[in-house]
C-alpha cells in the first residue's frame, strides 16, 4: 500500500491550490464569510496534508513500515478526511452573518453536531475510495482485505448519507421544497446514481484474487457515488453557497473576472488530467510482492 500511494499522493497538491484559487477568485464574499468560520477544520485539514506527505516521505527512508511514522501517515489521512466532511456539515448548518461578515466563535461549525455526522460520512466516503485504488492494484490478502473493509464502507456511507439528508433542514437555516421543480431532477438524478452505485459496490468488491473483470465495475461503481453525492450536495445547496442568505449570483465575481478565471481554469485542468493520466499509465497494472520488493 506505501508503493501503491507514494507516486500520488503528491497530486492532491495541485488539485487543492487550484480550488482555493477558483473560490478567492470566483466568489470572494463566500471566502471571506466562510473561512473564518471554518478556519478550525481547514487549518486542521492542511497540518494533517502535511503531516501525511512527511510521514510517506520518512517511511520510504526505512525498510518497512515505521512504528511512528506510519501512524502518523494514517491519523493525518484520517483527519484529514473529517475535516473535508466537518466543513461542508458546517456550511448546510449556516454561519452567523451580520451584512458580508461572519460573527461567531472558531466552534461553531460544529452546530448541532451535524459537522460530526458529515465529517464521519466523509470518512467512509474517502475510505471507499482508498480501498477501490487498492483492490484494483493490488493481489491476494491485501486485495481481498480491500475487498472487506470497502463494503463495510459502503454500508456505512450510505447510512451516513441518509442521516445526513434528512437532518440536513434540522441542522440549519435550508429549506427543502420536495416538489421544487429546479432541484427535483437533480435530487432523484443524484439519489438513484448513489444507490446505484452503492448497490453495484457490494457486489463488485469479490476479493477474489483472480477475478480481474471485476475491478471496472468497482471503479465505476466508486466514482459513481462520488458523482451522486456531488449532485446531491448541490441539489441541497443550490443557490445558496453560504446558508441562509448569500447566494451564488451575489457572490460571485465581476463578469470579467470570471471569463478570465474560466479561461485559466479552463487551461490548467486538461493539463493536470494528463500528468496524472500519464503517471497512472506509467504504473499500470497490479503491484505484485515481487515489484513491490524492488522498489523498496
Amino acid at each position: 500500500m506505501q508503493s501503491l500511494v507514494a507516486w500520488t499522493w503528491d497530486g492532491n497538491e495541485s488539485w487543492l491550490v487550484l480550488l482555493a484559487l477558483t473560490l478567492w477568485a470566483g466568489v470572494p464574499l463566500v471566502t471571506g464569510v466562510a473561512l473564518p468560520a471554518l478556519y478550525l477544520p481547514l487549518v486542521l485539514m492542511l497540518w494533517s496534508l502535511i503531516a501525511r506527505g512527511v510521514a510517506l516521505e520518512l517511511i520510504d527512508q526505512h525498510d518497512g513500515w515505521h512504528p511512528f511514522w506510519g501512524p502518523v501517515f494514517g491519523i493525518g489521512s484520517l483527519v484529514a478526511a473529517f475535516c473535508q466532511g466537518a466543513a461542508f456539515g458546517g456550511l448546510v448548518a449556516g454561519f452567523n452573518v451580520h451584512g458580508t461578515a461572519f460573527v461567531g466563535g472558531p466552534f461553531m461549525f460544529l452546530h448541532h453536531g451535524y459537522a460530526v455526522l458529515t465529517g464521519l460520512t466523509a470518512v467512509a466516503l474517502y475510505v471507499l475510495a482508498g480501498c477501490a485504488f487498492v483492490y484494483v492494484k493490488s493481489n491476494g490478502e491485501t486485495r481481498r482485505r480491500a475487498a472487506r473493509i470497502a463494503r463495510m464502507a459502503a454500508l456505512a456511507l450510505g447510512v451516513g448519507t441518509a442521516a445526513s439528508w434528512l437532518l440536513a433542514t434540522s441542522a440549519g437555516p435550508l429549506v427543502l421544497h420536495p416538489g421544487d421543480p429546479a432541484r427535483l431532477p437533480i435530487w432523484i438524478t443524484g439519489v438513484a446514481v448513489l444507490a446505484g452505485g452503492l448497490l453495484v459496490t457490494l457486489r463488485s468488491f469479490t476479493g477474489d484474487p483472480h477475478a480481474r473483470r471485476s475491478d471496472r465495475p468497482a471503479v465505476l461503481s466508486t466514482l459513481a457515488v462520488y458523482g451522486g453525492g456531488l449532485l446531491l450536495a448541490g441539489g441541497l445547496l443550490y443557490p445558496t453557497l453560504v446558508p441562509p442568505s448569500i447566494t451564488v449570483h451575489g457572490a460571485a465575481s465581476p463578469h470579467t473576472t470570471l471569463l478570465f478565471l474560466i479561461i485559466g481554469v479552463g487551461v490548467c485542468i486538461p493539463v493536470i488530467l494528463t500528468y496524472q493520466a500519464y503517471a497512472y499509465w506509467v504504473f499500470r497494472g497490479k503491484l505484485t510482492v515481487k515489484q513491490e520488493a524492488t522498489t523498496a
